[in-house]
């Protein structure tokens, strides 16, 4: 592919090993060849942007982030677009939330993540890596803040399951989507990470055609579709490597910066 132009990673399995770690020194050299080539780098999760914000701290400022799965986009900090969920639906969700205790979830907004009291502690924890503004509540209704997004984590074995009953009970008012090892989030209809990656895209001046993607779970999908070459991880389910123009290297193995060291040359 020729005139790469932006760069849009997702980060749990694609950018990142294990325990949330990257080679830094790495990427630093490969920041640098892309500011001097006035390349873009966008950072495309599920997670929380003040989680990308503490993961980059050199650099968030000059780089997008599309946080919660599209549905929260910065310029570097400057707010681009933030998702809003119906009033009614969030309330379906809370009473589902409450009906239905044996399934976890966060409940995400612009100014943090809410995590109602008797909700375990492992969950708060493990949610609290992705996370890093996050609070409990002793009810969800009580939150004042403009939701987007709702986050749950099950057995692996159990998450279609899961899936397929948020989708049952919320059918197209809201968007439920599987991201890897148990993880599932419930999304405002039509929002996604290539929407948001889009806005930037056309913020920017920058056709998809020159965007380069790389991703690992089902909510990568429409991006890695979007980019004039997505990359799918190897360690990613057959399902997205199939929909993916190429296959990089495990997120083990930081497939990603070599993949980008090989496009940039260094």
């Amino acid at each position: 592919m020729q005139d790469i132009r932006l760069v849009a990673v997702d980060e749990d399995g694609t950018f990142l090993r294990d325990h949330l770690y990257y080679d830094v020194e790495r990427f630093e050299r490969i920041w640098t060849c892309m500011q001097e080539r006035d390349i873009k780098f966008v950072v495309a999760t599920g997670n929380q942007c003040y989680q990308v914000q503490d993961l980059f701290p050199r650099h968030a400022h000059e780089m997008g982030i599309v946080s919660a799965n599209g549905a929260n986009v910065l310029d570097g900090g400057e707010p681009v677009f933030a998702a809003r969920a119906d009033d009614d639906v969030v309330e379906l969700m809370i009473k589902a939330c409450h009906t239905m205790p044996e399934v976890p979830f966060s409940m995400l907004g612009v100014e943090g993540a809410y995590i109602e009291r008797g909700t375990s502690q492992a969950f708060f924890d493990d949610m609290a890596q992705y996370c890093h503004r996050q609070y409990w509540v002793d009810d969800f209704s009580d939150v004042v803040d403009q939701i987007f997004m709702f986050s749950s984590v099950v057995d692996a074995a159990d998450v279609a399951n899961q899936i397929e009953r948020f989708r049952s009970i919320l059918g197209d008012r809201m968007d439920v989507v599987g991201s890897g090892d148990g993880y599932f989030d419930i999304i405002c209809p039509g929002v996604h990470k290539a929407t948001g990656l889009q806005m930037l895209l056309d913020r920017w001046g920058i056709a998809a055609e020159h965007c380069v993607a790389f991703g690992d779970s089902d909510n990568d999908l429409e991006m890695l579709k979007l980019a004039g070459c997505g990359y799918a991880m190897e360690n990613a389910p057959e399902r997205v490597r199939a929909a993916a123009d190429a296959v990089a290297p495990p997120c083990s193995q930081d497939g990603v910066l070599q993949v980008l060291e090989g496009l940039l040359g260094i």
